[in-house]
């Protein structure tokens, strides 16, 4: 930060009505590289009570700039802001002033998060409940003189407290809330300010750090920008921020405990992998390897979604080889097939567990220009010495890699939705696990789990479905695709009449035959990995690979 500096400083106090009419005129805005709001309602109800007490709040940090005309959302207050040249962008107290506006604002209180009273009785502030308890003052009506006089009609038992309800008014009007406000300030030093700043208190992730120091005011240009649009353009779901900046980093270099501060430094550079680009062109480079990694896992390797798959990782090797190679052979294509079932079935095999040494060391077999030999190294760090097995059908948990399999293979087996007689698509599964972070919301038990007897086949209690049990066996009958479910005529009876032993027998069976065969085909144990006939060079009779070459 040599050269840089923080520009003009002005103090200003806010009283907690100006604040309010700030946010109201959409002069406070909040940049692109902030953190969106986080607090819930206890950090909330602790920050109004401190201002009760007279505690000290802290002070505010905000930078004058102008601000073009857009829609803003502050807590649950929204508002069509003009366009203007002296706007005050928060760069510490976004928590703060979002909450102390929506607490007392008749609109923004209707929020469960913002939604507070006063105890008469107790004499502090209490969350607020529908209907309201007696003595008990919403904010709002507390916060202003008038309709506090009206709440003390509508309830005359608080007309003993008619003195106090004065005070306490009177408390909150006379808040001051410091502000420093920076003018002509370099925005890469707002960053860096915001960074030191949130790495007090409420600790930021590595996604906000990565935002605050590099991206851009732009649109998509960061993470959660970049989670948002790769889950519009697949319905894989939305990736959490810390993956996106996984991906950002693996894509330029295999290290990804790197500091992020200085990614973009000449020195790191040197030993980048795209060591020209800057940092809008890596954001949205990042989107595009995540966009054709995910489809690649939806098409190629039958992963519908986010919550199916088996290791990050996976997705994050996938991403850098995308990067490097946008438009791979066919062949290495069905190759890194096989890669991904063989690290998803021989996780124990080959010691995985879903670390950061699992994906540094198989992104480590990726280098640039050599798409070929890439993906024989990731062949060669998963090679599976005997045949693969089946699952333990007796052990189901959504968060196991083993029983995501599972489930990765039922999908596979394009299940039917009895309701609408049409294969269940990625969009069904995608708005029914939204917020979701493991695929439960979409497995339905056949048997109730208190019904299965011990040591029984958990896992062939299981079907992919968005209906429950009663629901999706009320639906199902002879005509029903049962096939597509894992299902014959059998099974479904017994499971109707509540044989649930004899049911989960069979279709354990049938389960088990379905998984041999997938995981067999999936995996092609026992063929050949040659890489594609492009990569060959025919000399005299001999034939001889060429590494790092296509055609």
């Amino acid at each position: 930060m040599h050269g840089r500096s923080a520009g003009a400083l002005n103090s200003q106090s806010y009283s907690i009505a100006g604040l309010r009419d700030l946010v109201r005129a959409g002069r406070l805005r909040v940049p692109q590289f902030q953190r969106s709001f986080r607090w819930e309602r206890r950090d909330v109800l602790n920050l109004v009570d401190s201002v009760l007490r007279g505690y000290p709040i802290g002070s505010l940090l905000l930078w004058k700039r102008e601000a073009g005309a857009e829609r803003l959302r502050i807590g649950a207050l929204g508002i069509e802001a003009r366009q203007m040249l002296d706007a005050l962008w928060v760069v510490d107290g976004q928590q703060r002033i979002t909450s102390l506006v929506n607490v007392v604002d008749p609109v923004g209180s209707h929020d469960p998060r913002f939604a507070l009273g006063y105890s008469l009785r107790e004499r502090k502030v209490v969350p607020l409940r529908e209907p309201a308890p007696p003595l008990v003052v919403p904010l709002p009506d507390l916060f202003d003189l008038g309709r506090a006089l009206a709440w003390l009609r509508d309830n005359p038992d608080g007309t003993d407290f008619a003195s106090h309800i004065q005070e306490v008014t009177g408390r909150l009007a006379s808040v001051s809330v410091p502000a420093t406000i920076m003018e002509d300030a370099d925005e890469q030093v707002l960053r860096e300010v915001f960074d030191r700043i949130n790495n007090r208190g409420k600790k930021v992730n590595a996604a906000e750090i990565f935002d605050a120091i590099h991206g851009g005011p732009d649109a998509g240009l960061t993470t959660s920008g970049i989670a948002t649009h790769v889950d519009e353009r697949t319905h894989f779901g939305v990736l959490a921020n810390k993956v996106v900046v996984q991906a950002l980093l693996v894509r330029r270099h295999t290290d990804i405990t790197r500091d992020i501060h200085g990614e973009f430094a000449p020195s790191r550079r040197l030993v980048s992998d795209f060591p020209s680009e800057s940092e809008e062109e890596a954001y949205v480079a990042t989107e595009r390897a995540l966009v054709a990694a995910v489809r690649f896992l939806q098409e190629q390797c039958g992963v519908p979604h986010m919550t199916f798959l088996t290791f990050r990782f996976q997705l994050l090797v996938l991403a850098r080889f995308f990067a490097f190679f946008p438009e791979p052979h066919d062949r290495n294509l069905e190759l890194l097939r096989r890669w991904f079932w063989r690290t998803s079935i021989g996780a124990d095999e080959f010691g995985i567990n879903g670390s950061q040494t699992d994906l540094r060391d198989m992104a480590a077999c990726l280098t640039p220009g050599e798409e070929s030999a890439s993906v024989q190294r990731l062949l060669g760090a998963a090679t599976l010495k005997s045949a693969p097995r089946v699952p333990d059908l007796s052990v189901f948990r959504a968060t196991r890699a083993d029983s995501k399999v599972v489930l990765t293979a039922m999908w596979n087996r394009e299940p039917v939705d009895p309701d609408t007689g049409e294969p269940m698509t990625v969009e069904m599964l995608n708005a029914q696990l939204e917020g979701e972070t493991t695929p439960r919301a979409v497995v339905a038990d056949l048997v109730p789990p208190s019904s299965l007897c011990k040591g029984a086949a958990v896992a062939a209690s299981k079907a992919i479905s968005v209906l429950d049990r009663r629901q999706l066996l009320a639906l199902l009958d002879d005509g029903s695709d049962l096939d597509s479910l894992l299902l014959n005529e059998e099974v479904l009876q017994l499971l109707q009449s509540n044989e649930y032993d004899e049911a989960i027998r069979l279709r354990a069976e049938v389960l088990h035959r379905y998984l041999e065969d997938f995981i067999m085909a999936r995996t092609a144990y026992g063929h050949e990995d040659s890489p594609p006939l492009d990569d060959w060079v025919f000399d005299g009779g001999a034939a001889e690979a060429v590494e790092g070459t296509r055609s």
